[in-house]
């Protein structure tokens, strides 16, 4: 059980910050939706979308190339140290 609320974008008292935040997530994959991880970032939207920013720039704003070369370093770090999923 989490020890924080889990907010959806359709939950009517969701902050409207953090609705436009879940909506974008849910938008961006649709495939999988929006994970427990962004409902929980949702408590705090600031943070979530300074986290959101970082990880824009650390995924994408980079020197690799291509998205395969991308997921390479975070394939290898799982490896290395014996991660699973």
């Amino acid at each position: 059980m989490a020890r924080v609320p889990l907010w959806n974008p359709d939950d009517p008292e969701v902050d409207p910050h953090a609705k436009a935040l879940l909506e974008s997530v849910a938008d961006a994959q649709p495939e999988v939706g929006v994970l427990n991880v962004h409902r929980a970032l949702a408590n705090h939207p600031k943070a979530m979308e300074q986290l959101f920013a970082f990880l824009e720039t650390v995924y994408f704003q980079n020197s690799l190339p291509t998205p395969r070369m991308r997921e390479l370093p975070y394939l290898t770090s799982a490896v290395a140290n014996n991660c699973f999923y």
